[in-house]
């Protein structure tokens, strides 16, 4: 259970790290930030736990009922070494001993305790101690108090040599109870259980990390249209399918598809669009990792319908490649800093009762900026007619 803990706060930890290229600013913190203390949390349970399997605690009420059916016998401390780990300051000891039962053959079995300095010098290498058998046929034992033995005579029942004990016989996996009986875990810790346990946290790692993508099914659905498309998992905003998204979510939320500008950059969209269909009012749409969010108010309000334009009339999937078309030759770094920005052209005649509204044929602008110089382009709704300014 430990484990599958540990696992699933893995999966917040690796969903939160692709929200956080796939999806909008800040989408996987919250994921990355329970993720890491849950993991780490898990994962000191699951050493200690570790570090103490094969021990068990004193059953004072299973060693008596052990006693009254007669299941005791003694036992010879072979060996006796700490295994590294300390409760409380006392060292977890692991001893192999060697155990006569008054009724049965003798056998050898290994257990692990919590020694402190009184029972390691009790227990020392070569002594005998009478013992009870806490559960019929398992080699599990409890050491016993010579005052605890109902029969004297057990405490001279001689214990042989351990070769002559025969193989090493180590207690199931699983606490004991104080009814005497065994838990058993849902899924055992043995190899032949390795299957189910892999499918298990298999499962706990998928679902931390569909815990923080569900809510982001938007930008995963353009990460993996983007890979298709073009390779990456990161949706270039510039080119197909990121601008799709964009527009798409957009005409989902206002009813329609009429724009008055369109920024777009590499990581985002900046749409200008009314609020809804038959106004003019327009606002500010901002598009980047599958989700859409209102800036409000645009800073520039259309004085009229004519200054928009349907967002099919612009061949969006050309204008990248024209735009690469003038950036050839140039670093990723000046590339990734274009943007294209979409809008109708302004009436430059003075005359005109629309003058310097943008109602004329829709242009698209882009500008590559270097180091000591900046080049304005325009082109048309087609991505052509490139023409320098």
């Amino acid at each position: 259970m430990i484990r599958a803990v540990f696992f699933l706060g893995m999966g917040l930890i690796l969903g939160g790290v692709a929200a956080s290229f796939v999806g909008p600013p800040g989408a996987g913190a919250w994921a990355i930030g329970t993720g890491i203390p849950v993991a780490s949390m898990a994962l000191v349970f699951w050493l200690v736990a570790r570090s103490l399997r094969g021990t068990q605690p004193e059953h004072p009420l299973v060693a008596a009922a052990a006693v009254k059916a007669g299941r005791v016998g003694m036992a010879r401390v072979d060996s006796i070494r700490e295994t590294g780990t300390r409760i409380n300051d006392q060292p977890l000891c692991e001893l192999e001993i060697t155990v006569q039962p008054r009724v049965g053959q003798p056998y050898r079995t290994r257990l692990r305790r919590i020694l402190g300095f009184e029972k390691r010098a009790r227990l020392a290498p070569g002594s005998v101690h009478p013992v009870a058998i806490l559960i019929e046929g398992e080699p599990d034992v409890g050491f016993l108090k010579p005052e605890e033995v109902s029969d004297p005579s057990l405490l001279g029942l001689p214990v042989p040599s351990s070769a002559a004990a025969g193989e090493l016989r180590i207690p199931k996996s699983g606490k004991l109870r104080s009814n005497g009986k065994r838990s058993k875990p849902l899924i055992g810790s043995s190899r032949r259980w390795f299957p189910l346990r892999a499918v298990l946290y298999v499962i706990m790692l998928c679902a931390g990390a569909a815990l923080v993508l569900l809510p982001l099914r938007s930008a995963v659905e353009l990460s993996l249209a983007s890979q298709k498309a073009t390779g990456s998992w990161i949706a270039d905003m510039r080119t197909e399918p990121g601008i799709s998204a964009a527009l798409d979510a957009l005409e989902q939320k206002v009813g329609h598809d009429r724009v008055s500008q369109v920024n777009l950059y590499k990581d985002f969209v900046l749409i200008d669009a009314p609020v809804g269909p038959g106004t003019l009012n327009t606002d500010t749409w901002y598009y980047r990792g599958g989700e859409l969010s209102n800036d409000g108010p645009a800073s520039t309000q259309p004085e009229s319908e004519a200054e928009f334009f349907r967002t099919s009339e612009v061949n969006w999937k050309d204008l990248w490649p024209a735009v690469q078309s003038k950036s050839q030759g140039f670093g990723q770094e000046i590339t990734d800093d274009i943007g294209i920005f979409a809008e109708r052209s302004k009436d430059y005649d003075n005359e005109s009762v629309s003058f310097m509204q943008n109602n004329g044929p829709v242009v698209l602008r882009f500008n590559i900026n270097e180091p000591y110089s900046s080049t304005s382009y325009t082109m048309d709704s087609h991505g052509k007619n490139i023409t320098e300014d």
